[in-house]
């Protein structure tokens, strides 16, 4: 690579380092306003999704999943009870372990939401020609396989 080349590379990288940080700020903050309707925060969100998807989950699979720790989970969780989103049930067996289990409110809501982010991510890729939108796809996974490596190596050399 000649450096003409290698000056094209650091300015188109700089470019789309730019424009992916932009796109995540942007879908943060339409999601953040999309669900504030239902008077619930992302951390409150992503919680309920990951319960609706295991449908019961201890309160410390939770905050692993959400990548919280146990205080800030525990209070996520009690805003989601005073909601009637959850409830907290102990386990029979062992009843120090407290499960976290979603109500039939906290489905239809979850349900709702991705339901209208579908629809969005949907009208946002109508300009997209089918071979575009089937490339981007492609990118974006080699993109993401690319940083869930750097990341697993970071975490390596933390040990």
């Amino acid at each position: 690579m000649n450096n003409q080349q290698a000056v094209e590379r650091e300015r188109a990288i700089e470019q789309a380092s730019h424009l992916l940080m932009h796109l995540s700020w942007l879908a943060q903050k339409r999601f953040n306003q999309h669900i504030s309707r239902y008077g619930i925060t992302l951390p409150q969100f992503l919680a309920l999704a990951y319960m609706v998807k295991q449908q019961q989950c201890a309160m410390n699979q939770l905050a692993e999943a959400t990548q919280q720790d146990a205080a800030t989970m525990t209070g996520v969780v009690d805003r989601l009870e005073r909601l009637k989103l959850v409830e907290r049930r102990r386990n029979p067996l062992d009843r120090r372990v407290v499960f976290v289990i979603p109500t039939e409110k906290a489905v239809e809501l979850v349900q709702e939401v991705h339901a209208a982010r579908n629809a969005l991510i949907a009208r946002l890729f109508e300009s997209f020609e089918d071979e575009e939108l089937h490339m981007l796809v492609a990118l974006l996974n080699r993109l993401l396989a690319s940083m869930q490596r750097d990341q697993s190596e970071m975490s390596s050399t933390d040990m």
